[in-house]
């Protein structure tokens, strides 16, 4: 069996603040840890499951949070910026499943730690084929366009119940309980590796119920910016790229890569 593991920041346990997020900033290290922490809790559980190979790939920000030194030998780790048509390295038909570790809500969902949908500096919202997606559809579709399944998802309570809806019948674990963008009702980083445990193993025992999300096209991506200026630097061709008013750009395509990469540039 082989698994692919995404991590992001945001909604690993005991993250709530913009200063545990930036590298350099007062509070980033104490969250690398608790990354890292939870990160070799999953690898650990999957290993435990029979997993002969494990990829993780720290998807957060710069792509190097993980802290080398103290991660499991268990898995291989991609670490640094890639661009989103290389999204996961290594991913390929033959993995068994995904897992979404510490993901966060799409941006403008109420009471959800650090909502956003890719940047938090320069869009506000993303919808695809007219429906409103963050970054677990997204990437539960390029994952599908392997044939690989998501077989967990672990965030805030919102990004549960967002993995629910874009999921359905998902497993997913709850880190925490959002009472807005920067405040929530935390879990003991302790409990929530336990519950991760927990989780993987039944994730796995039950990854035969799990099906790929496979995105259909003709696809129509829009961008919503915060700011019209924003908007202005796009290039647009009129035909499959345009701008629909101030703030949004739209792009069309019938490659879903193709898309992604024209759209996040």
């Amino acid at each position: 069996m082989k698994f692919y593991i995404s991590a992001d920041m945001e909604g690993i346990g005991g993250v709530v603040l913009r200063e545990q997020l930036v590298r350099g900033e007062s509070l980033y290290e104490e969250a690398r840890h608790l990354l890292t922490a939870e990160v070799n809790t999953v690898v650990e559980a999957l290993a435990v499951e029979g997993a002969e190979q494990i990829i993780v790939k720290d998807a957060h920000g710069s792509g190097f949070n993980l802290m080398p030194e103290l991660l499991h030998p268990a898995a291989q780790y991609v670490m640094g910026a890639t661009r989103v048509e290389n999204r996961f390295p290594g991913l390929d038909g033959g993995f068994t499943g995904a897992i979404l570790l510490g993901y966060h809500a799409m941006g403008g969902t109420m009471r959800a730690v650090r909502d956003h949908t890719m940047t938090s500096e320069g869009w506000q919202s993303l919808k695809l084929n007219g429906r409103d997606i963050g970054e677990i559809g997204l990437d539960a579709r390029l994952f599908g366009l392997h044939g690989v399944p998501v077989l967990l998802v672990t965030g805030d309570d919102s990004t549960c119940a967002e993995a629910l809806r874009e999921l359905e019948g998902v497993p997913v674990v709850s880190t925490k309980t959002a009472a807005g963008r920067h405040s929530a009702l935390l879990k003991a980083p302790a409990r929530v590796k336990e519950e991760m445990r927990l989780a993987v193993a039944a994730a796995v025992r039950d990854r035969g119920g799990r099906r790929p999300v496979v995105p259909d096209g003709p696809y129509e991506l829009e961008i919503r910016f915060l700011h019209t200026d924003q908007a202005d630097r796009r290039r647009y061709d009129g035909s499959t790229a345009w701008r629909k008013d101030g703030l949004t750009a739209v792009y069309r395509s019938d490659d879903f890569l193709r898309l992604l990469s024209e759209a996040f540039g």
